[in-house]
Formats: C-alpha cells, sequence, structure tokens
C-alpha cells in the first residue's frame, strides 16, 4: 500500500486546481502522474448526459483504474465534472466550482492506494454553457430509463447514472459514489460533515463507525418511501423536483435519483461530500473523507 499522506496530498493538490491546469485536455495525464496508476477511457455515447454537457469533447467519458477482478469488487464512482458553471441553469456564485471533481481525485486515490479489488469507475464531463447540449424542458435517455432536465445544475446526478448503467458488475461487489452532489446537504448536516445514505444498515453503520474513528464528520440522512412512490415511479422521472407543495429534503432527492440506476441497491452507499470537501475558512479542499473510506474500505473488504 501507498502512504496514506501522499495520497492525500496528492488528492488536495488535483482537487484545488485551477481548470486551466486540470481540464478535459490533460486530466487523464494529470491523474495518470499524480497516482502513478493507468488509466482507462471509455468514449460513451453521444446522446447522454457526459457527451451531451462537454460539447462532444473527445476526452468526456468514463476514466477507470485497472482491473483484477475478485469473488468481492469495491467500486468508487466518482464525480467529475472538471468544471460546473451550472449549465444554462447558471450558478450566481462558481469560484470554488473547480472542486466539483473532487469525487474523480478521492476515487483514483483510494484504487491507487489499495490496488487490485478495489476500482475507481468515474465519469468526466464539464458543465458550462457554450457548448452544452442539454437544455432545460430536454427528456434523454440514461441506462432504460427517460429522464426530463428540468435544473442543468443538477449534472453530477446525471453523469453517474450513466456510468452505473455502464459498470458491470456481480452481486457480491459494493458500490460507492462519491459527489460534491448537493448544496442542500450543507443545511441538513452542516458544512463539514457528509451525508451518508444507503439501505445496507450493515454497509452504513460500517462508515459510520469508520468516521467516528478518523473523527471525520458523517450523518445517515433517509430516503423516504413515500418519495420514491411520488416521484421515481414513473415512465419519466426528473433531474429535479421542486415539489410543487411539498417541501422536498434536496440531498435525499439527489441520492434517490442515483440509486434509479444502481443494479444491486443494497450493495450500494451514497456519500455526498459537497459541504466536507471543501474548507471554507482556509478556501482549500479539506481531504475529507479518504481516511474514513479507508477504513472503511479495510472494514468491508
Amino acid at each position: 500500500m501507498k502512504k496514506l499522506d501522499g495520497i492525500i496530498k496528492q488528492a488536495k493538490s488535483l482537487i484545488d486546481a485551477p481548470y486551466n491546469q486540470f481540464n478535459l485536455d490533460n486530466y487523464k495525464e494529470k491523474l495518470a502522474n499524480a497516482y502513478n496508476i493507468s488509466i482507462n477511457f471509455i468514449n460513451t455515447s453521444s446522446k447522454a448526459p457526459i457527451k451531451l454537457m462537454s460539447g462532444q469533447h473527445k476526452h468526456a467519458g468514463i476514466v477507470y483504474s485497472n482491473k483484477r477482478k475478485s469473488k468481492k469488487t469495491i467500486y468508487l464512482i466518482g464525480k467529475g465534472v472538471l468544471f460546473d458553471a451550472g449549465g444554462y441553469n447558471l450558478k450566481s456564485r462558481m469560484n470554488t466550482m473547480k472542486i466539483d471533481m473532487a469525487g474523480l481525485a478521492i476515487a483514483f486515490g483510494l484504487a491507487s492506494y489499495f490496488g487490485g479489488d478495489v476500482v475507481a469507475y468515474c465519469p468526466v464531463a464539464t458543465n458550462f454553457i457554450h457548448n452544452n447540449q442539454i437544455i432545460p424542458g430536454d427528456i434523454i435517455q440514461i441506462g432504460k430509463k427517460k429522464v426530463e432536465i428540468t435544473n442543468t445544475d443538477a449534472e453530477g446526478r446525471l453523469i453517474l447514472a450513466e456510468a452505473l448503467t455502464t459498470l458491470d458488475i456481480e452481486p457480491n461487489d459494493i458500490v460507492v459514489t462519491i459527489a460534491t452532489l448537493t448544496g442542500a446537504v450543507e443545511y441538513a448536516i452542516g458544512s463539514r460533515a457528509t451525508g451518508v445514505f444507503g439501505n445496507n444498515l450493515k454497509l452504513v453503520t460500517s462508515y459510520l463507525q469508520s468516521s467516528e474513528k478518523t473523527r471525520e464528520l458523517s450523518w445517515r440522512l433517509p430516503m423516504w418511501d413515500y418519495l420514491q412512490k411520488k416521484y421515481f415511479r414513473k415512465r419519466i422521472i426528473k433531474n429535479h423536483d421542486s415539489g410543487g407543495v411539498d417541501v422536498l429534503p434536496g440531498a435525499t432527492m439527489g441520492a434517490m435519483f442515483i440509486k434509479q440506476f444502481v443494479k444491486y441497491p443494497n450493495n450500494w452507499l451514497h456519500l455526498d461530500i459537497a459541504g466536507s470537501a471543501y474548507d471554507g475558512i482556509k478556501k482549500k479542499t479539506s481531504g475529507q473523507p479518504i481516511k474514513t473510506l479507508i477504513e472503511f474500505i479495510k472494514r468491508i473488504r
């Protein structure tokens, strides 16, 4: 295994890099050099979110680390939006949006640290306006599901969904999605904690215990059945739903959207790191939740 401090340092360096230094033209080489790891590339469908968001850029797609298949592989699906301007639902503030690829950097760092049965499998895109081919009101196909685009700034769940539909997994495999997904998670649990979602109580408990050991804050958030019935049992689902008269929990809705594309939901854990990955006081990435994930993976391998 590689040294933990080195993995954290490299991840923080990549996450803090501005887009003109870490972008669609050079990210594969930067990842490979940072972690001394092989980078494999899947050129995804021109009609699916990764390519549509990125203006069909040749390097927008899915990258993954070398696979050495075991009886139980742990797949880390890290969100890799290299810069998020919000698309046509333009953000009012975006000076920190270079960190929207924190999930990608963390996933490859952990794959480098463990090797073997821990595999990074990450969608990589941008979310600008000038080349974005996803417009509010569009209906697109992701896997077997139709999705109405109601907000182009709810883009991370789209590319994670696309990655999950292309992932070839077995029933014993574990999938962990890692994403700076929603600002709503900070309203729910504050800006220093990771939001944890999952059906499998054993997996969730293992993660929370790991969090306690490493002293990186985390908290389990719900995925209520009534939300599944009302918003996701439809022929066309929305990527972002305001709920009308309902007051909807934004972090939960993001996690539940992703869940619709998970092949084995009982073997899936979702981490919303939109708050915990960034230190707002120091104005730099925090390195969270790398230590917790390492402890968690050691427990479940």
